[in-house]
C-alpha cells in the first residue's frame, strides 16, 4: 500500500514519518532538477506519492516546504552549555557556520538568490534556521550574566547579531567558504562586541 492510500485509511492518526520523509525527499529532488522558482507544490505531490491533503497539513505553503526540506540537511540546534561565554559561543559559531554551509551544492547558488529576492522564502528560512539559534543565544547569554561575564545590557538577538552578521557576509556576500579559522575570528569579534555592549 502506498504512502497516500495508508494516510486516507487512517483519518486523524499521528503523522506518519514515512509521509515526511517522501515529501521532504521529493522537495529536495525536485529543486536540484529544476531549482526554486519551478518547483510546484503538485509536483512534490506526484513524486512523493501522497495526496494533496497529506501535503498541505504538514506544510501549507512552498516556502515552508522548502525551508523544512533544508532543515533535513543539517543537524538541529541544541542548548549550547559548556560552561563559559568563550566556548559557548565558539560553538554557537561553530554550530551555526554548519547550518549555513551547503550540503547539496547543486542547490546552493538558487537558493541563494531566492533568499535575496523572495522575502517570504527568507522569513521561512529564519524561522527554520536563525530563531532557534536565537533562543540558543539568549539562554547563553543569561547564563552568562548570571556568572559574571556579562553586562545586563544585552539581549539574544543583539548577541547573535554579531555572529550571524559576518557568516551571512561571509558566505552569501563573499561567496567565501567558512573555515574553522575565519569561525575563530567571528566568535573573538562576537564576545568582544557582547562585552562592549553589555556594559555601555
Amino acid at each position: 500500500m502506498n504512502v497516500a492510500a495508508t494516510e486516507r485509511a487512517k483519518p486523524g492518526r499521528q503523522r506518519s514519518e514515512a509521509a515526511d520523509q517522501a515529501i521532504l525527499g521529493a522537495t529536495l529532488d525536485l529543486l536540484g532538477e529544476h531549482g526554486y522558482a519551478s518547483l510546484t507544490m503538485a509536483a512534490v505531490i506526484a513524486k512523493a506519492g501522497v495526496s494533496s491533503a497529506t501535503l498541505y497539513r504538514r506544510w501549507p505553503t512552498k516556502q515552508e516546504l522548502v525551508a523544512a526540506a533544508l532543515a533535513t540537511l543539517h543537524a538541529e540546534i541544541v542548548d549550547i552549555d559548556t560552561g563559559s561565554l568563550r566556548t559557548d559561543v565558539l560553538a554557537m559559531v561553530q554550530a551555526s557556520a554548519d547550518a549555513m554551509t551547503p550540503r547539496r551544492q547543486d542547490l546552493a547558488d538558487d537558493l541563494a538568490i531566492e533568499l535575496r529576492r523572495n522575502p517570504e522564502f527568507r522569513v521561512a528560512v529564519n524561522e527554520k534556521f536563525v530563531l532557534p539559534r536565537r533562543r540558543v543565544m539568549g539562554s547563553i547569554v543569561e547564563r552568562a550574566q548570571a556568572r559574571g561575564e556579562l553586562g545586563p545590557r544585552i539581549d539574544a538577538e543583539t548577541a547573535f547579531a554579531f555572529i550571524g552578521g559576518p557568516l551571512h557576509n561571509r558566505m552569501y556576500v563573499q561567496g567565501k567558504p567558512l573555515s574553522a579559522s575565519y569561525q575563530r575570528t567571528v566568535a573573538a569579534g562576537a564576545i568582544a562586541a557582547m562585552i562592549a555592549v553589555a556594559a555601555e
